[in-house]
């Protein structure tokens, strides 16, 4: 999972198949890989806009060392996502591709979450029900009330692995690292990364260099389009 912030419109493919630990290098080689249930990405375009694409793993089978998508867009603002399917949730159609969307969120997940029949809100698997109960709960769409939010997600529900995720409401892009105790670190934290002209938000870090740092487990994190980062941990 790998979300982006940039100045003036970055490359796609850049982010998500070139870089040396690209989200394309994960879904093959990257932590408890193959992750090849799934891919989905969005952008905004030039007039503001979101575009989403999603794919499933037939789709995945027939590009087995890539992506069945060139990635030729370029934008200031993207997620993109590749499925490890949760064992109670074995439909790997394009229909289970992340990311969601409802009511002008778009939610990229990472996790579990057990106890999903909890956020109400109509059927799908667990990743769909949390877009839609934060459709209904986030409003309005400020980060106070997010994080209100959010709050009473962790009192709803009682069984989960990650609520890690990647969101956007069309202008920022926010993330949320939040694991259960007994749950490793090095696999469910999220990343941040702060260039010049881009911020990185991702499962793995993208290369070797410096400035990558590790989320705490119930840190929120948004990011404006000029590139202000805002961070508040969640209790």
């Amino acid at each position: 999972m790998v979300g982006f912030v940039a100045r003036e419109p970055q490359s796609l493919r850049a982010v998500f198949v070139d870089a040396p630990r690209s989200l394309l290098w994960m879904s093959l080689h990257g932590r408890k890989a193959p992750h090849r249930h799934g891919f989905g990405y969005l952008w905004k375009t030039g007039e503001g806009g979101i575009v989403v694409r999603r794919y499933g793993r037939a789709d995945l089978e027939k590009a087995p060392d890539g992506f069945p998508d060139p990635l030729e867009a370029r934008s200031t603002l993207a997620i993109g996502h590749v499925r490890k399917a949760s064992p109670e949730y074995d439909d790997y159609s394009s229909e289970n591709a992340h990311p969601f969307a409802c009511d002008g969120i778009y939610l990229a997940h990472n996790g579990g979450i057990r106890d999903s029949e909890v956020l109400e809100y109509g059927p799908g698997i667990d990743s769909e029900r949390l877009t839609r109960w934060l459709a209904h709960h986030w409003i309005p769409r400020t980060p106070d009330a997010l994080i209100r939010a959010l709050s009473c997600l962790l009192d709803v529900t009682r069984s989960f692995s990650s609520f890690d995720f990647l969101m956007t409401d069309g202008r920022d892009l926010y993330a949320f690292c939040c694991f259960a105790p007994d749950r490793d670190a090095a696999y469910y934290a999220l990343r941040l990364w702060e260039g010049r002209d881009i911020v990185i938000i991702s499962s793995e870090e993208l290369d070797d260099g410096p400035g990558w740092v590790k989320l705490k487990s119930g840190e929120l994190v948004r990011v404006t389009p000029d590139l202000k980062v805002e961070r508040w941990l969640i209790p």
